[in-house]
């Protein structure tokens, strides 16, 4: 690729990018890069366009300074780097959403309360945007409706057409056999089903 389309291409790639942010980032430039960053509650994004070529998208954690996601690669053409700054767009979505809150619910709100500490965690592992809380399935009607979902325990699947009486949210029942084995990943997904149909 000769110099001038080069340089046409590179900003053009970076224009589009700064068109499909959704939210609003800092442009920085120094003798090397033009940056695009943004700190969002504990992560830190900061995406570079080298003059060499090389494009760099790195998210720092800035709560333990963990690196969660780092790519750099050289722009070869617009198509081939067009792709992987889509997928850090996609990559960075859930980062950047707004938490949504789910309960877990079974018959007295002790098992549920265990399982919910335990899905929390691996909610927060994969970095995933999703406040989860516990209670009895007696008590739920009486809790705010500030959530986007509701699972059910197996032992307490039953009850599902009695609470879409008065819960006007989606309710599912955690599969038995993720419940028993604690598939968090099966169970997340799922999760991610539901709520990626109410955007």
């Amino acid at each position: 690729m000769d110099a001038f389309l080069f340089e046409c291409q590179y900003e053009i790639l970076f224009q589009w990018l700064k068109q499909h942010l959704l939210f609003d980032f800092k442009e920085l430039k120094n003798e090397w890069a033009r940056s695009i960053t943004y700190t969002y509650k504990q992560f830190h994004i900061d995406i570079s366009f080298y003059d060499n070529g090389v494009i760099e998208e790195t998210i720092h954690d800035v709560t333990n300074g963990d690196v969660i996601y780092y790519i750099h690669f050289l722009f070869l053409n617009f198509h081939q780097s067009l792709k992987i700054l889509k997928d850090f767009l996609i990559f960075i979505k859930p980062l950047t959403n707004k938490q949504k809150k789910i309960y877990i619910c079974c018959s007295c709100g002790l098992t549920s309360s265990l399982f919910a500490e335990c899905l929390q965690e691996n909610l927060q592992k994969q970095h995933i945007n999703i406040h989860v809380d516990a209670c009895d399935i007696h008590s739920l009607k009486e809790k705010p409706h500030n959530y986007e979902l509701v699972l059910l325990t197996p032992q307490v699947h039953y009850y599902k057409p009695q609470l879409l009486q008065y819960i006007h949210k989606p309710i599912i029942t955690i599969p038995t056999t993720d419940y028993a084995c604690h598939n968090y990943n099966h169970i997340i997904s799922i999760i991610d089903a539901y709520l990626s149909k109410e955007v």
